[in-house]
């Protein structure tokens, strides 16, 4: 009896063990590390981008607290139960710089599988703030995004096939879309939120305004969960589907605060639009549920027949609550 106790005993310990990650670290980075140090608590690396380079299944970085001027370069990945997970440490103040980067360049570029980065400030890139290129089941969650020249945060590829399953969720997005402020652009405006080609992919929970391009837009995207965002005053469309089969549009919140910078043709932007635009990746309005979503003086939901205009079909739209006033929803 005692013999089978010890082994059961023996076994419990060895399945505990086995249990943990057996590769899992942390990795540190601080304003003032240095990227020959082995990136530990007291030896920090001098960036994210080094510590991304080192990290592998399970890896945690942390990054301490500080103003970090770097384009971001997340390259290497991890799996469905050990993923890499980027965040600020103890839940200290990171702020991601783009001013002084060079032209046209995404500022946080995620190229990798199941990676979760969430808890920055990424501010002032000078194209996209946070784009996740080719990717599958990355997680962009609870940062702050602001003064991109083009989207906020854009998920996908230029093909299908490469990208899906992905989360943007609990995000602030405003005033990006920057290469449109003069708002005197007929089109091809930038998202604050942007998926091309990611089938499968969230979008919840985020806070997109006052952008000066469309809200959350996706493009040549099937299966898509658009659900319980707040959007208002963005200078397009608010919530745009285009291409866009079988995606759900649910719980949304959906309105204007009367602030006329937003306005486009003297009012506010439509709210909620499905339409088919000529594009690479052509893909039927069909299956597309868009319900329960209250809208506030930004009319009714849209289909824009214009361009291909291959019609909706096979589609719920109702019911929504639409209003004149948006005051309620402030």
């Amino acid at each position: 009896m005692t013999f089978d106790r010890t082994r059961v005993s023996i076994i419990l310990a060895l399945a505990i063990l086995h249990a943990e990650p057996v590769f899992a670290v942390t990795l540190f980075v601080s304003t003032t590390g240095d990227d020959t140090n082995p990136g530990t608590v007291s030896r920090p690396f001098r960036t994210i981008s080094k510590a991304a380079q080192e990290a592998g299944p399970g890896t945690k970085i942390a990054v301490q607290g500080g103003l970090y001027k770097e384009v971001v370069d997340i390259s290497t990945g991890g799996s469905a139960e050990l993923p890499v997970m980027i965040e600020p440490a103890s839940a200290e103040q990171v702020i991601i710089d783009g001013s002084g980067t060079p032209p046209d360049t995404n500022l946080v570029q995620i190229s990798a599988n199941y990676v979760h980065f969430s808890g920055f400030t990424v501010r002032n890139a000078t194209r996209t703030g946070i784009a996740a290129w080719g990717t599958q089941h990355v997680r962009i969650a609870n940062n702050k995004v602001y003064g991109s020249l083009k989207a906020g945060i854009w998920v996908g590829h230029s093909q299908p096939g490469h990208s899906s399953a992905n989360i943007v969720e609990q995000n602030e997005v405003w005033n990006n879309c920057l290469e449109n402020i003069s708002r005197n652009s007929d089109g091809g405006w930038a998202q604050g939120i942007s998926l091309l080609a990611s089938n499968g992919s969230r979008v919840v929970g985020n806070r997109v305004y006052r952008n000066y391009g469309e809200g959350i837009g996706t493009l040549s995207t099937e299966g898509v969960s658009i659900v319980e965002n707040s959007v208002y005053d963005n200078f397009s469309v608010n919530i745009y589907l285009d291409n866009a089969p079988s995606t759900i549009v649910q719980e949304n919140k959906v309105f204007h605060t009367y602030d006329k910078r937003f306005y486009r043709y003297g009012k506010p932007a439509i709210g909620i639009m499905i339409a088919n635009e000529y594009t690479d990746m052509e893909m039927p309005s069909r299956g597309i549920n868009v319900t329960r979503n209250v809208l506030a003086g930004v009319g009714r939901v849209t289909y824009g027949d214009y361009q291909r205009a291959s019609g909706l079909f096979d589609s719920v739209i109702d019911p929504n609550t639409v209003m004149d006033r948006p005051e309620s929803l402030w």
